[in-house]
């Protein structure tokens, strides 16, 4: 079984971000996708899969499933980019690359373990 990969220091960059939705500074890492990464019912989803959100849209998205008009297709697309701009990022800046391999499920080439 995968474990969800816990981070304080990458959620407190992800909350460093603006808005995924609006130009407002993140107040909440949103664990976009629970089953990403060994979530799960009642298991957060990995941190490596958060999106920075607002206090607002972070409410709205969770009383409706989407923000603002969009299609909820739409908003998960959104944050998927937000989540692969922000991994971009921090391997940049460092982040051991293993880590989101194992999140994944994968190995370093990408293959299914």
């Amino acid at each position: 079984m995968i474990h969800p990969h816990r981070s304080k220091s990458h959620l407190a960059f992800v909350r460093g971000r603006a808005c995924v939705f609006c130009p407002r500074p993140a107040c909440e890492a949103h664990h976009a996708f629970r089953s990403a990464g060994g979530g799960g019912m009642g298991i957060k989803g990995c941190d490596l899969f958060t999106v920075p959100l607002c206090r607002p849209h972070h409410r709205e998205l969770h009383k409706r499933g989407t923000v603002g008009e969009r299609d909820p297709c739409e908003t998960q697309s959104e944050m998927w980019r937000a989540i692969a701009l922000q991994l971009r990022e921090r391997l940049l800046e460092g982040l051991d690359p293993k880590v989101c391999w194992h999140c994944l499920g994968t190995d370093k080439e990408g293959e299914s373990k």
